[in-house]
């Protein structure tokens, strides 16, 4: 009887220590996981922790842009270029400064150029207006004589300042005296050195005929669009030099 009891009491014993050591496993897990959650623990394939990612400075990324080995450069295709100008229809290409009127008493000077059939006004070496101009029917070379259509080359002043509004010339076309063939002004050239008195009468003027400007067409003088004339009248000036070449 008492042995039996004792092994009731073992057992009973065993079955006490059985339920501890369950209870303190169940604590000690319940701890365990509640530290693990603590720390960020998520459960098996949880992302970890996330790395901070510098972005590089902005001319750190044009270097790296520009001098990437092994890149080709994007170049714009000339549709992008056309889509880029319809998106951006305010972009236009960058307008020319307004001319600037000339300045009266301000010392210009004047260049022709025979071949171009040009008139530059300069402010030194700067150029200031380019007029279309007709020059003698003679073409390039140097004038010898009077009659041979020939414009001179050298550099020559203004020895005067004529009103020709009420000039006539006939021109030995069958058309008689022409009204105006002279345009508002006549700007005579001194050209004594050069012609030592065989010829004379050679000067800037306008003309009765624009669509001649920018050929071959007068008897030896320059001739001018009469509104171009009229602009160069107000700065010209006696001893205004004006040189003309080939």
């Amino acid at each position: 009887m008492d042995g039996k009891q004792k092994r009731t009491e073992k057992s009973q014993n065993h079955r006490r220590k059985g339920i501890m050591l369950g209870v303190c496993t169940l604590v000690f897990l319940g701890v365990l996981l509640t530290g693990c959650f603590a720390l960020g623990y998520k459960g098996v394939g949880a992302p970890g922790p996330t790395v901070p990612v510098k972005k590089p400075a902005a001319n750190q990324t044009d270097t790296m842009k520009k001098g990437a080995p092994g890149l080709p450069e994007q170049k714009e295709t000339p549709v992008e270029s056309l889509q880029k100008k319809h998106e951006n229809p305010q972009q236009t290409a960058p307008q020319p400064a307004a001319v600037q009127p000339l300045e009266q008493g301000k010392k210009y000077s004047i260049l022709i150029d025979k071949s171009d059939h040009k008139l530059y006004v300069k402010d030194g070496d700067t150029v200031v207006r380019t007029w279309g101009c007709a020059i003698g029917k003679g073409g390039l070379g140097q004038k010898e004589r009077r009659g041979d259509d020939m414009t001179p080359v050298g550099t020559f002043a203004i020895d005067e300042i004529d009103d020709a509004s009420g000039w006539t010339h006939d021109f030995g076309d069958g058309n008689g005296e022409i009204q105006g063939a002279y345009g508002p002004w006549f700007l005579s050239l001194d050209t004594e050195d050069l012609s030592q008195g065989n010829w004379d009468g050679i000067g800037i003027h306008g003309t009765h005929d624009p669509a001649s400007i920018g050929t071959d067409a007068s008897e030896g003088c320059v001739r001018l669009d009469n509104s171009h004339l009229r602009e160069l009248e107000k700065v010209a000036y006696v001893g205004m030099p004006v040189t003309i070449q080939d």
